[in-house]
């Protein structure tokens, strides 16, 4: 960096701290990451069994340089996506023979998935959204080919202004789960028609153009992937989820009138 230069997205001085940690771009890539403790550990099964720090930064200190010197804009979703994958190649060139042994049958295990060409997971994806606070609630549910629960996921997020953002969000943040956890055959469902539709065809809606582009962008590292389109009966239990990740946000941090 050139002492007193200004960060080419902000404007502001730029300094290491801030290039990795402050600006707003890099909350939006840290955020994508499961992480156990801020800039420590990653949740598991990531396969990440260290500090995961030192790629997030690499990453995002690639994707300034691309920016200053190609012009070229990365998403937060990309620029997470590659601090995670160098992580995992790193551990896994330490001790190849380890990884092959332990981690692998580990994961498989766990899942419940079997080599099968037939083995395509479910994703079911839902938000619940509240339209005084602009907070929602947005939750995933990965099952196998016998209904039976893999892992699920839940979080919030503040200012969100359509319930059809919350939507988006909550699939982009299912595939980034789902790459993370390896799994390479996807089939996604959503109660949210217009959703769906901008994924499958060339709909543009400009509130949610540049999170579709994301999740395009991030369902090219799956062999397979489908987006479908399914009754709101049908995902009872992801809409339960969201509701009881929002609920629990509004029971610590309470909105003030």
């Amino acid at each position: 960096m050139i002492s007193g230069s200004l960060c080419k997205r902000c404007n502001v001085l730029e300094t290491a701290i801030h290039t990795f940690f402050h600006y707003p771009f890099a909350q939006e890539v840290w955020k994508c990451i499961p992480l156990k403790r801020a800039v420590h550990l990653c949740l598991p099964p990531t396969g990440i069994t260290s500090t995961v720090l030192p790629w997030v930064c690499w990453a995002l200190w690639n994707a300034r340089n691309q920016l200053v010197f190609e012009d070229k804009t990365l998403s937060a979703i990309e620029t997470a996506l590659r601090g995670l994958r160098l992580a995992r190649e790193w551990i896994t060139a330490q001790n190849p023979v380890k990884s092959r042994t332990r981690f692998i049958p580990q994961t498989t295990r766990n899942l419940n998935l079997t080599t099968g060409e037939s083995t395509i997971v479910t994703c079911r994806t839902d938000a619940a959204w509240i339209i005084q606070s602009k907070r929602a609630g947005l939750a995933w549910i990965f099952t196998d080919s016998t209904g039976s629960r893999i892992t699920q996921g839940a979080t919030t997020k503040d200012l969100i202004n359509w319930p059809l953002i919350a939507e988006a969000i909550a699939l982009r943040l299912a595939l980034l789960s789902a790459e993370t956890l390896g799994l390479r055959k996807l089939s996604c469902f959503s109660d949210n028609s217009t959703l769906i539709r901008a994924i499958n065809t060339d709909m543009q809606i400009k509130e949610i153009y540049g999170i579709i582009k994301d999740i395009k962008h991030i369902s090219s590292v799956f062999v397979i992937i489908t987006f479908s389109h399914f009754s709101r009966s049908m995902n009872v239990e992801a809409d339960c989820l969201a509701k009881q990740s929002l609920s629990s946000s509004l029971y610590l941090d309470p909105v003030m009138d």
